[in-house]
């Protein structure tokens, strides 16, 4: 895990994130994150930057609707 998402997570108050980051979850649905399942490279920097996983990405950003 790079030491900026460590930080990132820790400003935001998001401490148990960086203990499911560092075992590679989403630190919102807590599910395993696979590179491979991101769409572009805009996706995987930004997974780099939050540690969420593409299907969080898009409800966050908007691309689904949350039911």
């Amino acid at each position: 895990m790079k030491i900026e998402r460590k930080r990132f997570q820790k400003a935001l108050k998001f401490r148990h994130a960086v203990a499911k980051g560092e075992d590679c979850r989403c630190p919102l649905c807590a599910l395993r994150v696979d590179i491979e399942e991101f769409r572009n490279k805009v996706f995987i920097r930004e997974f780099e930057t939050t540690g969420m996983c593409q299907g969080c990405l898009d409800t966050v950003f908007g691309y689904k609707i949350a039911w």
